[in-house]
């Protein structure tokens, strides 16, 4: 069964932390902790949602991200032009439902200077299918006395259409009100999320080692820009070679983008 809600915080989730693990890195003297720090993802589903930070400079005294607020923020589509409502502390909404194919425009000015940024929505994806309904976990045979070794269960192969190359990311999550580890997990408690990184690619195979808890779990494929997938590039960062991470917005940091999505169950 196939659902077309979409559950858009684990991309900010996930790109939170690697904004967040990959800020720029600079001597403190030189650095300009006052940079804009912009995180959208623009969803045919929903209303746009704009989050503004300031940027966290490395080795400062600063440990919590602070927001942006008091902005004017104008997004922008080849019919549309609307100002962004102040939601919360750092949170922007512009009251419009993006569409499939258009390309929208954000534009505010901060520090006497315009931060802005463009990208468009992704089409849904297409013939997203699963290879079954529910995954088996551990080892199948293999009974003592039985003379049968154990084998490995079966991935769940996911497929769908990708004849441009698009970047396509599957995010599998636990919906359990109260999860069953599969695993004694007394000491550390797993992440009921995992994913792949992005790939251009038409098929993805799940592993039953994978998962960690029994019981319902959807699996979301979204499309996405190549904005959204740069954040994921190893841009060869370390503590001796501190490098800004990838960012299409222009003045500022962060993502601007475009996704769109669908979503299977499995039990």
């Amino acid at each position: 069964m196939k659902s077309h809600y979409q559950y858009i915080p684990l991309l900010s989730i996930m790109i939170g932390f690697i904004i967040l693990s990959s800020c720029e890195k600079v001597e403190v003297a030189t650095a300009d902790a006052d940079v804009a720090v912009v995180e959208a993802y623009l969803h045919p589903d929903h209303e746009i949602l704009i989050h503004i930070t300031h940027q966290l400079v490395y080795q400062s005294s600063d440990t919590l991200i602070k927001p942006v607020e008091g902005l004017t923020i104008t997004v922008t589509s080849p019919d549309t032009m609307v100002v962004c409502i102040a939601d919360s502390a750092g949170y922007y909404r512009a009251p419009i439902i993006p569409l499939e194919g258009l390309v929208y425009n954000m534009e505010f000015t901060y520090n006497q200077g315009t931060v802005s940024a463009s990208t468009s929505i992704p089409l849904k994806p297409t013939n997203y299918e699963a290879s079954g309904t529910s995954i088996i976990v551990g080892t199948i045979g293999g009974e003592p006395g039985s003379g049968d070794p154990p084998t490995q269960p079966t991935p769940l192969t996911l497929t769908w259409d990708n004849d441009d190359l698009s970047y396509f990311m599957v995010v599998t999550e636990n919906i359990e009100t109260n999860p069953e580890p599969i695993f004694d997990t007394a000491e550390v408690i797993p992440f009921r999320v995992f994913r792949n990184t992005p790939d251009r690619t038409n098929t993805q195979d799940l592993n039953p080692g994978s998962f960690y808890y029994l019981g319902h779990h959807r699996i979301i494929l979204y499309h996405l820009n190549p904005e959204y997938a740069q954040l994921y590039d190893d841009n060869g960062s370390s503590s001796l070679n501190l490098a800004k991470p990838p960012s299409n917005i222009i003045n500022g940091l962060g993502v601007f983008t475009g996704i769109n999505s669908d979503t299977l169950f499995v039990l």
